[in-house]
């Protein structure tokens, strides 16, 4: 009796846990709208970094504003593939980091890119400097 009542309580907190996401910040009320069956309706924030040049394994630590702040460490694949491995963060006012989000995804060096963080689209052009 007492390992069911454990594993339900760590049932709750995972699925607590899962759908918090990546930030540790409360999500921002939603609108109310009325939308028909088949519209779609997204909120999302646009941010556009423009071209962050990087060098091939060291970390670019871009500056998002409102204390968050993005770390990219690219890793050249082949001569078409990047992967790139974003760290989102902020600060707390003691200067701890909260809010880490860690990802990996593939690029195109000199192509436009775009990825959905805690609603925000940042998009950039990642390019490669020797």
């Amino acid at each position: 009796m007492g390992l069911s009542h454990i594993t339900v309580v760590a049932a709750i907190g995972l699925a607590g846990l899962l759908s918090a996401g990546c930030s540790k910040t409360p999500p921002s009320p939603q609108r109310t709208q009325t939308v028909a069956a088949n519209d779609t309706v997204t909120y999302s924030k646009k941010k556009n970094l423009g071209v962050i040049q990087m060098t091939n394994h060291y970390e670019t630590e871009i500056d998002l504003g409102k204390g968050k702040s993005c770390t990219i460490i690219p890793r050249l694949l082949d001569q078409n593939d990047l992967r790139l491995t974003l760290t989102f963060g902020s600060k707390s006012a003691d200067g701890r980091p909260t809010g880490l989000c860690v990802t990996q995804v593939t690029a195109r060096p000199g192509q436009p890119f775009v990825i959905n963080v805690n609603d925000v689209d940042m998009s950039f052009t990642p390019r490669l400097v020797e």
